[in-house]
């Protein structure tokens, strides 16, 4: 949640000096940096595969930390993965949303979700994510490997 917190506030005052372009440049930088993390994920949970459960298990090794004592939920069906996030759960860029007075959707289009990509794609430089619902209440995301 700092993490994000700190991305989100640092492109917003690129963003006021700079203008747009700041912004698509911030969510560049920030899916490289969670392809460095889901990197560092991958080999502290010992994944040595890059199909749709090892991704599965990078990603909780990534966020379970993050929304506990309740977990994401994900389900597997062939090479899908969803991930599901329900309140009270928060997902941390609902937090850095509040507590920045931020629409969610600028939240998670310039910080989180490029980071979701970013993890996925260490894990399966082919993997494809997809935002399925967004809200305060629930979240619900979607990695394929083709």
């Amino acid at each position: 949640m700092q993490l994000q917190s700190a991305l989100m506030g640092l492109t917003l005052a690129f963003k006021n000096k700079y203008g747009d372009e700041a912004g698509r440049v911030a969510e560049a930088f920030v899916e490289k940096m969670g392809t460095v993390m889901g990197s560092n994920f991958k080999e502290k949970s010992g994944v040595k595969d890059s199909k749709i459960g090892e991704v599965e298990r990078v990603l909780h090794f990534w966020l379970d930390p993050a929304t506990a004592p309740r977990k994401a939920k994900t389900n597997v069906e062939g090479n899908k993965l969803t991930l599901t996030r329900e309140t009270p759960t928060m997902c941390p860029a609902v937090v850095v949303a509040k507590q920045m007075n931020l629409p969610l959707e600028m939240v998670c289009n310039t910080v989180a979700l490029p980071m979701f990509k970013g993890v996925a794609k260490a894990v399966n430089p082919n993997a494809k994510t997809f935002n399925i619902q967004r809200s305060e209440n629930k979240c619900i995301d979607r990695i394929e490997i083709p």
